[in-house]
């Protein structure tokens, strides 16, 4: 098995980086950060969205496993003091996977991933753009912006928004509303709406000085139709078998 080894800011010549690599020798695996079969990935929750990116070509054939060392560690199931416990576990395979797949958005002929969501924010005018969900019309969105979200994004910007946090094993959509603007004249659902697997919501419209974000990163685009959907790409990551979603959630959000 080849193991590579992702920092926020690429493989440093840090203690923790010479400790893993040690490790990972002391356990008959090969240190490989070109091709490898597993990525650990060490830093806080960005670091896997920035991992994920790096990686986006390579995702069918890649395991991602997290050491934590930022705030949140949502995305972590190991701490810097279990090395031995994660290598014990990568040599008798004694782990659980869990696949989740990545929302794809086409806008207009390119594509673009993200695990937890991806957003359209307009800080300088109104966002006005038709909503459909599988190309029947839904509403007419007025406001700051949309939001849509995987289930293992919905404890991201998503629950900030208002919206419902969802377990990762049920896979959806959720649209969430950015400031939407209701009054007499105007009205949107104002509500989440959360959506199978099995549908797409497009959106058409203005996105002229929109900004559109996808996890970590950022652009602006002048298109004027995108459609969101989950993707075929899955990304891997490899859990302790005694570790619950529900834990997790009460571990991020202190239950």
């Amino acid at each position: 098995m080849k193991i590579g080894v992702y920092f926020k800011d690429e493989l440093s010549e840090s203690e923790l980086s010479t400790l893993l690599i040690t490790k990972i020798n002391e356990y008959g695996f090969e240190f490989d950060n070109e091709n490898p079969d597993v990525l650990i990935y060490i830093g806080g929750d960005g670091t896997l969205l920035r991992a994920i990116n790096q990686q986006i070509d390579k995702l069918d054939n890649l395991l991602f496993v997290g050491i934590n060392q930022g705030a949140l560690g949502f995305y972590y199931d190991y701490n810097v003091d279990e090395l031995d416990l994660l290598f014990k576990s990568l040599q008798e395979e004694s782990f659980h996977i869990n696949n989740y797949s990545l929302i794809e958005a086409d806008m207009e002929g390119e594509t673009i991933y993200a695990l937890n969501e991806i957003r359209f924010e307009n800080p300088f005018h109104t966002l006005i753009v038709d909503v459909l969900v599988d190309d029947e019309f839904l509403e007419t969105f007025r406001g700051n912006g949309l939001s849509i979200a995987s289930s293992l994004g919905s404890t991201a910007y998503n629950k900030s928004l208002g919206g419902a946090v969802i377990l990762p094993d049920i896979e959806t959509l959720q649209l969430t509303e950015i400031a939407p603007i209701n009054n007499r004249v105007y009205r949107s659902l104002n509500s989440p709406l959360v959506i199978s697997n099995s549908h797409s919501i497009k959106l058409v419209g203005n996105f002229n000085e929109a900004v559109i974000g996808f996890d970590h990163l950022t652009r602006k685009e002048e298109v004027k139709e995108v459609t969101v959907k989950l993707s075929d790409k899955k990304v891997s990551i490899i859990q302790k078998r005694n570790y619950s979603d529900i834990a997790k959630i009460k571990k991020a959000f202190a239950l």
